[in-house]
């Protein structure tokens, strides 16, 4: 497992897995072991980069009087709460969070060579007109939902600006060529990690809604999934 020193920057985790130290090592339950494969990246790690997060963008929005934070349910709600007050101890603006709820349709897994799937926002605050607005997101995959619901503020919703902060970034092996081209169209202005390119868990996101509730990122065992459990 990857040991990391330098928390200011993204951090790149190998397919091992990244910690703080040696001696950081997380417990995975005997009776969750036929569905998770390893721990990805231990929850001092995830703490020390949220801190590092929090910093560089409580920096960014210095001055402003409030920092207009929106999170995309389910799977960014752990991630936007602890991001908001880690904000506040780095002497960041005061932070007005709330949610939006979109769902991407299509089958659970992706599939090689995925085009598109069509993504409908169910949920949405008002009120969004003219402001410059953090969109904070778990994870970054095929980049369907993100691009979608970025799109919708600055057209639909008529925010003045959507800064994108991610938790990770997912390095995919063989994007589509439609699927390379919307990726590279998306700016992430922050981004906490870049993981490989397996089915994570942990830390608000989940597998078949299981492992939300993990305080640290896990990879999952897809053939238990694809099976049907």
């Amino acid at each position: 497992m990857k040991v990391v020193k330098n928390f200011e920057r993204v951090i790149t985790v190998p397919p091992e897995g990244a910690a703080l130290s040696p001696r950081d090592r997380e417990t995975i339950r005997p009776e969750m072991k036929n569905r998770i494969e390893r721990v990805l990246i231990t929850r001092k790690l995830i703490r020390k980069r949220v801190k590092a997060l929090a910093r560089e963008i409580s920096a960014f929005y210095r001055g402003e009087g409030r920092l207009e934070m929106l999170f995309i349910l389910e799977g960014a709600s752990i991630f936007a709460a602890e991001l908001a007050q880690e904000i506040y101890s780095a002497a960041g603006p005061e932070v007005r969070s709330q949610s939006l709820k979109a769902r991407a349709y299509g089958p659970g897994l992706k599939d090689e060579g995925e085009i598109s799937r069509p993504v409908k926002i169910l949920y949405a605050p008002s009120g969004l007109e003219g402001k410059r607005l953090l969109l904070v997101e778990d994870i970054v995959d095929q980049g369907f939902t993100l691009h979608t619901v970025s799109n919708w503020l600055e057209s639909e919703a008529g925010a003045e600006e959507v800064r994108i902060c991610a938790l990770l970034d997912k390095q995919l092996r063989n994007p589509s060529p439609a699927v390379k081209k919307m990726r590279e169209r998306l700016t992430l202005d922050w981004v906490g990690f870049q993981i490989p390119d397996r089915w994570v868990a942990g830390y608000g996101i989940d597998a078949g809604e299981d492992f939300r509730f993990l305080p640290f990122v896990v990879i999952i065992r897809e053939d238990y999934y694809r099976q049907g459990g």
